[in-house]
Protein backbone atom coordinates (compact mmCIF):
# COMPACT_ATOMS: atom_id res chain seq x y z
CA UNK A 1 0.00 0.00 0.00
CA UNK A 2 0.94 3.58 -0.72
CA UNK A 3 3.68 5.00 1.73
CA UNK A 4 2.97 1.38 4.10
CA UNK A 5 6.67 1.03 4.58
CA UNK A 6 6.89 4.80 5.72
CA UNK A 7 8.22 5.43 9.79
CA UNK A 8 5.90 6.86 11.90
CA UNK A 9 6.75 9.14 14.64
CA UNK A 10 4.81 9.55 17.93
CA UNK A 11 4.63 13.02 19.78
CA UNK A 12 5.07 12.85 23.49
CA UNK A 13 0.82 12.81 23.53
CA UNK A 14 0.50 10.25 21.70
CA UNK A 15 -1.94 11.80 19.66
CA UNK A 16 -0.53 13.57 16.38
CA UNK A 17 1.53 11.24 13.47
CA UNK A 18 3.85 12.35 11.38
CA UNK A 19 5.72 11.69 8.40
CA UNK A 20 9.60 11.12 9.16
CA UNK A 21 10.63 9.84 5.61
CA UNK A 22 9.97 9.61 2.45
CA UNK A 23 10.97 8.02 -1.28
CA UNK A 24 11.43 10.33 -3.88
CA UNK A 25 11.75 8.74 -7.62
CA UNK A 26 13.23 10.93 -10.65
CA UNK A 27 12.44 10.23 -14.11
CA UNK A 28 12.95 11.21 -17.42
CA UNK A 29 15.02 10.85 -20.34
CA UNK A 30 19.12 10.90 -20.54
CA UNK A 31 20.19 14.46 -20.37
CA UNK A 32 17.31 16.47 -19.27
CA UNK A 33 19.10 16.76 -16.15
CA UNK A 34 17.91 14.29 -13.24
CA UNK A 35 21.09 14.30 -12.09
CA UNK A 36 21.89 17.67 -11.81
CA UNK A 37 18.65 18.30 -9.57
CA UNK A 38 19.30 15.91 -7.13
CA UNK A 39 23.08 17.16 -6.51
CA UNK A 40 21.52 20.84 -6.99
CA UNK A 41 18.60 20.24 -4.57
CA UNK A 42 21.19 18.88 -1.52
CA UNK A 43 24.34 20.39 -2.30
CA UNK A 44 22.82 23.54 -3.51
CA UNK A 45 25.69 23.12 -6.18
CA UNK A 46 25.50 22.75 -9.87
CA UNK A 47 27.47 20.22 -11.66
CA UNK A 48 26.70 20.46 -15.41
CA UNK A 49 28.41 16.89 -16.60
CA UNK A 50 27.54 13.72 -15.55
CA UNK A 51 28.39 10.16 -16.64
CA UNK A 52 25.12 8.90 -15.63
CA UNK A 53 25.34 4.56 -16.10
CA UNK A 54 23.36 3.45 -13.12
CA UNK A 55 20.76 4.13 -10.42
CA UNK A 56 22.25 6.31 -7.61
CA UNK A 57 19.84 6.88 -4.61
CA UNK A 58 21.00 9.91 -2.34
CA UNK A 59 20.04 10.40 1.46
CA UNK A 60 19.88 13.44 3.40
CA UNK A 61 17.25 15.17 5.85
CA UNK A 62 15.67 18.46 4.96
CA UNK A 63 13.32 20.34 6.80
CA UNK A 64 10.13 21.62 4.96
CA UNK A 65 7.43 23.39 6.55
CA UNK A 66 9.13 23.32 10.03
CA UNK A 67 8.85 19.76 10.04
CA UNK A 68 12.39 17.69 9.59
CA UNK A 69 11.86 14.66 7.24
CA UNK A 70 14.91 11.99 6.04
CA UNK A 71 14.56 11.46 2.26
CA UNK A 72 15.59 8.76 -0.55
CA UNK A 73 15.80 9.81 -3.51
CA UNK A 74 16.34 7.60 -6.68
CA UNK A 75 18.11 9.47 -9.49
CA UNK A 76 17.13 6.42 -12.54
CA UNK A 77 18.56 6.01 -15.79
CA UNK A 78 16.89 6.07 -18.95
CA UNK A 79 14.12 3.86 -18.91
CA UNK A 80 11.38 4.56 -20.92
CA UNK A 81 12.62 1.95 -24.05
CA UNK A 82 13.63 -0.72 -24.82
CA UNK A 83 14.65 -4.39 -22.53
CA UNK A 84 15.23 -1.69 -19.32
CA UNK A 85 11.84 -0.70 -19.25
CA UNK A 86 10.99 -3.83 -17.37
CA UNK A 87 12.78 -3.02 -14.21
CA UNK A 88 11.14 0.94 -13.78
CA UNK A 89 8.25 -1.24 -12.22
CA UNK A 90 10.41 -2.09 -9.06
CA UNK A 91 11.41 1.73 -9.00
CA UNK A 92 7.38 2.56 -9.05
CA UNK A 93 6.49 0.34 -6.46
CA UNK A 94 9.81 1.71 -4.13
CA UNK A 95 8.67 5.04 -4.41
CA UNK A 96 6.47 7.55 -2.71
CA UNK A 97 6.38 10.37 -4.74
CA UNK A 98 7.58 10.84 -8.47
CA UNK A 99 9.33 13.71 -9.96
CA UNK A 100 9.17 13.47 -14.00
CA UNK A 101 11.82 15.20 -15.95
CA UNK A 102 12.18 16.56 -19.72
CA UNK A 103 14.37 19.10 -21.36
CA UNK A 104 12.71 22.27 -22.74
CA UNK A 105 15.43 21.46 -25.71
CA UNK A 106 14.00 17.90 -26.38
CA UNK A 107 10.86 17.08 -27.51
CA UNK A 108 11.07 13.30 -27.04
CA UNK A 109 12.01 14.15 -23.47
CA UNK A 110 8.43 16.17 -23.20
CA UNK A 111 6.37 12.88 -25.06
CA UNK A 112 7.75 10.57 -22.74
CA UNK A 113 6.04 12.38 -19.69
CA UNK A 114 2.63 11.05 -20.53
CA UNK A 115 4.24 7.31 -21.05
CA UNK A 116 5.73 7.80 -17.87
CA UNK A 117 2.82 8.94 -15.58
CA UNK A 118 0.76 6.02 -17.36
CA UNK A 119 3.11 3.87 -15.95
CA UNK A 120 3.34 4.58 -12.43
CA UNK A 121 -0.20 4.97 -12.03
CA UNK A 122 -0.69 1.37 -13.58
CA UNK A 123 2.58 0.15 -11.42
CA UNK A 124 0.64 2.04 -7.85
CA UNK A 125 -2.84 0.31 -9.44
CA UNK A 126 -4.68 3.72 -8.29
CA UNK A 127 -4.88 7.24 -9.64
CA UNK A 128 -3.79 10.55 -7.63
CA UNK A 129 -0.15 9.32 -6.80
CA UNK A 130 1.85 12.67 -6.08
CA UNK A 131 3.70 13.30 -8.96
CA UNK A 132 5.22 16.49 -10.13
CA UNK A 133 6.08 17.81 -13.96
CA UNK A 134 9.46 19.51 -14.54
CA UNK A 135 10.53 21.45 -17.25
CA UNK A 136 14.57 21.95 -17.15
CA UNK A 137 16.61 24.39 -19.41
CA UNK A 138 14.37 26.92 -19.49
CA UNK A 139 17.94 29.39 -19.50
CA UNK A 140 18.27 27.66 -23.25
CA UNK A 141 15.85 29.69 -25.08
CA UNK A 142 17.99 29.69 -28.28
CA UNK A 143 17.08 25.85 -28.34
CA UNK A 144 13.84 25.70 -26.79
CA UNK A 145 11.36 23.41 -28.88
CA UNK A 146 9.03 22.99 -26.28
CA UNK A 147 6.50 26.00 -24.88
CA UNK A 148 5.94 26.43 -22.01
CA UNK A 149 2.31 26.69 -22.76
CA UNK A 150 2.34 23.14 -23.51
CA UNK A 151 3.79 21.84 -20.09
CA UNK A 152 1.30 23.49 -18.58
CA UNK A 153 -1.85 21.69 -20.24
CA UNK A 154 0.08 18.62 -20.20
CA UNK A 155 0.33 19.03 -16.39
CA UNK A 156 -2.85 20.10 -16.30
CA UNK A 157 -4.41 16.58 -18.20
CA UNK A 158 -2.19 14.53 -15.60
CA UNK A 159 -3.34 16.21 -13.01
CA UNK A 160 0.36 17.23 -12.01
CA UNK A 161 1.69 20.03 -9.93
CA UNK A 162 4.27 21.87 -13.02
CA UNK A 163 7.08 23.77 -12.59
CA UNK A 164 9.40 25.14 -15.17
CA UNK A 165 13.31 26.34 -14.20
CA UNK A 166 17.23 25.71 -15.11
CA UNK A 167 18.91 23.82 -12.56
CA UNK A 168 21.48 25.57 -13.69
CA UNK A 169 20.84 29.03 -12.77
CA UNK A 170 18.02 28.58 -9.50
CA UNK A 171 18.76 26.37 -6.40
CA UNK A 172 15.69 27.79 -5.14
CA UNK A 173 13.48 27.19 -8.06
CA UNK A 174 14.62 23.42 -7.76
CA UNK A 175 13.84 23.53 -3.84
CA UNK A 176 10.22 24.37 -4.47
CA UNK A 177 9.66 22.03 -6.98
CA UNK A 178 10.87 19.25 -4.69
CA UNK A 179 9.20 20.35 -1.49
CA UNK A 180 5.72 20.69 -3.31
CA UNK A 181 6.18 17.00 -3.96
CA UNK A 182 7.60 16.17 -0.47
CA UNK A 183 3.98 17.93 0.95
CA UNK A 184 2.09 16.33 -1.86
CA UNK A 185 3.51 13.14 -0.48
CA UNK A 186 2.67 14.01 3.35
CA UNK A 187 -1.05 14.61 2.35
CA UNK A 188 -1.35 10.72 0.96
CA UNK A 189 0.30 9.95 4.27
CA UNK A 190 -2.29 11.83 6.06
CA UNK A 191 -5.33 10.17 4.08
CA UNK A 192 -3.45 6.58 4.44
CA UNK A 193 -3.81 7.42 8.64
CA UNK A 194 -7.02 8.04 8.22
CA UNK A 195 -8.07 4.93 6.47
CA UNK A 196 -6.43 2.81 8.60
CA UNK A 197 -7.87 5.18 11.66
CA UNK A 198 -11.11 4.83 9.76
CA UNK A 199 -10.97 1.16 9.32
CA UNK A 200 -9.66 0.27 13.08
CA UNK A 201 -12.72 2.03 14.32
CA UNK A 202 -15.09 0.09 12.13
CA UNK A 203 -13.89 -3.06 13.68
CA UNK A 204 -14.00 -2.19 17.00
CA UNK A 205 -17.36 -1.19 16.05
CA UNK A 206 -18.02 -4.62 14.86
CA UNK A 207 -16.20 -6.52 17.86
CA UNK A 208 -17.96 -4.19 20.61
CA UNK A 209 -21.50 -5.35 18.51
CA UNK A 210 -20.38 -9.13 18.43
CA UNK A 211 -19.43 -9.15 22.17
CA UNK A 212 -22.82 -7.73 22.93
CA UNK A 213 -24.81 -10.03 21.20
CA UNK A 214 -23.27 -12.89 22.52
CA UNK A 215 -23.62 -11.72 25.95
CA UNK A 216 -27.07 -10.99 25.16
CA UNK A 217 -27.85 -14.62 24.07
CA UNK A 218 -26.09 -15.84 27.23
CA UNK A 219 -28.29 -14.12 29.39
CA UNK A 220 -31.24 -14.78 27.80
CA UNK A 221 -30.26 -18.89 28.32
Amino acid sequence: MLLALIYLKMTDSGAARKMTRAKLVVLGRDNCGKTALCVRFITKRFIGEYDHKKEVTYGCRKVVDKEAIDLEILDTVNKCVGPAANSLESSIKWGDGFLIMYSVTDRSSFESVSRLKRLIDHGKQTLGIPTVIVANKCDIENGRVVRTEEGQALAADLRCSFFELSVAESAVAVETAVWQLIREVRVEFNKHLLAMDKRSRMLQMRHALKNKLTRSKTMQW
